[in-house]
């Protein structure tokens, strides 16, 4: 048997591919146009959101920041908290806390240890230890380090000569952490060499007439209200106990530093913000030049004017003034032509320290730029915003084009199945009529 040349499958296959291709592209371009705008809601609402975080962080943090200047930090650093009072402040360190140092003097690390029991005593809690468990002085320290009972008190070896020294510190600073030993009940700490006394920090503060400002850490949490400082070093004194040279001056006031950064961040979000809706719906990233193909879905909400009237409003916010006829080009920002925002921080930082409590009315009062940036962002950024409510839709015409190509592939696998089954037919019939031609030779 010959049959014909024909393959029912393969010629199946072709029909089937030509007749679904019309919708195959039609579906394909639908979906594709849909992801792209979907992707696109979702990236401007991405800068949405960030824009208004930028808002948030000087509203909350960036006018309540404090910053120090102090004359020299390699006596102390400090740290100022929300809290702490503006103003100058003059301090004298008079000395550091220390931890308490004692050393024991033994022959040899063999001993022989005191007989009976040792007690080592921190701030009125106790350990002691019976002597005649312990063997030599590596046990001794061994025991005094690992106990559960340890008051606060490190154990270590030091050789020295001949000798060796049971050298016991205290973990941590301060007068009320002096260490102390007793021997059999006996108090023999004055016995002992002491090589560190346990010592408060002391801190005068002011030039006349000090506050003595005490601590038995070197670092001073809110022994001035707000303030934090870490000591590093005392100041000199001279053989009658003066101080040489001048006191520490620290200088409290508004982080204009922060304030100009969380500024500029407010700037920068701003100018991305429109930069991304400009590249969605102009089809070029604002002030950029036609043909600008940075982004790929190139103007894809090209017809969205809600997008185009949000830049709109947002760049009429801009021009705005604030109760106190306050603008954003009278401290410094400028708007430029193509609507994005500029910094002359030289001009915002002087604004600041002539007229801060009206720079950040501008910004945070109530009515204020926030304020009606953060109304003008509502209707799209809500939970059934204009880009909630965009999003879905998107999200649903992508569901429906993907409803409609599986009923397309369903629809082509029976036309298909139809055309099979017809070239089988035809085939057969060509077979039926050679066998039936054959006869006849």
């Amino acid at each position: 048997m010959i049959g014909s040349s024909i393959n029912p499958a393969d010629m199946a296959y072709m029909l089937v591919q030509a007749e679904r291709a019309p919708k195959d592209q039609l579906y394909s371009i639908q979906k594709a146009q849909y992801e792209a705008q979907l992707a696109a809601y979702k990236a401007i609402e991405t800068k949405l959101n960030s824009f208004s975080d930028s808002m948030s962080s000087i509203t909350d943090d960036a006018f309540s920041k404090k910053g120090v200047t102090v004359s020299n930090e390699d006596i102390a650093n400090i740290t100022a908290g929300a809290d702490a009072a503006t103003g100058d402040y003059a301090f004298y360190v008079k000395q550091l806390a220390s931890a308490h140092q004692l050393s024991w003097e033994f022959d040899s690390v063999d001993g022989p240890l005191p007989a009976g029991e040792i007690s080592l005593s921190v701030g009125g809690e106790t350990m002691t230890l019976n002597m005649a468990d312990y063997t030599d002085l590596n046990e001794l320290r061994d025991a005094i380090n690992n106990s559960d009972l340890n008051p606060g008190v490190q154990a270590s070896l030091v050789q020295s000569g001949d000798k060796v020294h049971l050298v016991l510190t205290g973990a941590e600073t301060g007068e009320g952490n002096a260490i102390s030993v007793s021997h059999n009940g006996t108090d023999i700490t004055g016995t002992l060499n002491e090589m560190a006394k346990a010592q408060d920090a002391i801190v005068l503060m002011g030039e006349t007439n000090p506050i003595e400002i005490r601590s038995a850490s070197n670092t001073l949490d809110n022994a001035i209200s707000g303030l934090t400082i870490e000591l590093k070093q005392a100041h000199q004194t001279d053989a009658s106990g003066n101080f040489i040279g001048g006191p520490l001056r620290v200088s409290v006031g508004q982080d204009n530093e922060a304030i100009t950064e969380s500024v500029q961040s407010f700037i920068d979000e701003y100018n991305a913000l429109i930069d991304e809706i400009g590249k969605y719906t102009f089809g070029k990233t604002v002030g950029g030049e036609e043909g600008d193909d940075s982004a790929d879905d190139v103007g894809v909400l090209s017809g969205d004017g809600a997008l185009r009237s949000l830049s709109q409003r947002l760049r009429s916010e801009l021009y705005a003034e604030s109760a106190d006829g306050l603008r954003l080009s009278d401290i410094g920002i400028e708007v430029t032509r193509d609507g994005k925002l500029e910094l002359d921080s030289s001009k915002f930082e002087d604004a600041l320290a002539t007229q801060g409590d009206k720079v950040q009315n501008l910004f945070s009062e109530d009515g204020g730029l926030f304020d009606r940036i953060d109304s003008a962002l509502a209707i799209y950024t809500d939970k059934d915003g204009y880009l909630k409510n965009r999003q879905d839709s998107m999200e649903a015409n992508i569901r429906r084009v993907d409803d409609r190509m599986e009923q397309h592939d369903m629809r082509m696998e029976q036309v298909y199945n139809r055309y099979l089954a017809q070239f089988v037919r035809v085939e057969q019939l060509t077979l039926q009529m050679q066998q039936s031609s054959s006869l006849f030779y």
